[in-house]
């Protein structure tokens, strides 16, 4: 008896400091990867986290950095070029746009509008990846949205204008109006 006692107190010793560590470190930990691959896709990212980027400046080094760094496609994010002359923008990814089987377009048009937004004198973005970029201006995509441009700083709204319409599979207009060059 006095065996199996202290057999089922060690096994009390060990249960409860694995729970805890489980559900205090563990679950949390992976619970917060989860949540970063989340926002590495325009469809699933949250919007209003990258709010705190707005600024009427571009030349504005570290919150440019720090803004890409929160919207999708980060992991493959490499350097940044601004160029305070043109008020242009160019954000190098380390991927090839094929490998992300259409997510980079999806993020050319999701991480363009919120820069636009979040920018005020930002005029042109160019995204480049490995194999090819894209370049849009802010006046063409002012002009897709429309009246609707001034709303979309709200993360409800955001959500409706821009993510609703990726999961849509609305971008082939989309991504046709805002490349600079075409019409």
């Amino acid at each position: 008896m006095d065996k199996r006692r202290m057999l089922i107190g060690l096994i009390v010793l060990l249960a409860i400091p694995l729970y805890i560590w489980i559900a205090y470190v563990e679950i949390p930990a992976k619970s917060k990867v989860g949540e970063e691959k989340l926002q590495q896709d325009p469809l699933q990212h949250d919007f209003s986290q990258v709010l705190q980027y707005d600024n009427p400046y571009m030349w504005n080094a570290s919150n440019v950095g720090k803004l890409f760094q929160s919207l999708p496609l980060n992991d493959y994010k490499g350097t940044f070029e601004m160029d305070s002359d043109r008020l242009s923008l160019v954000m190098n990814y380390d991927v090839n746009a094929g490998e992300l089987e259409g997510k980079a377009e999806d993020a050319f048009l999701y991480n363009s509008t919120a820069a636009f937004l979040l920018i005020h004198n930002l005029d042109q973005i160019e995204m480049k990846f490995l194999d090819t970029s894209f370049i849009t201006t802010r006046n063409r995509v002012e002009n897709w949205f429309g009246s609707e441009w001034e709303h979309l700083k709200d993360p409800e709204e955001f959500k409706k204008q821009v993510q609703q319409k990726l999961k849509n599979g609305e971008q082939e207009d989309w991504l046709h109006s805002y490349q600079e060059g075409k019409s």
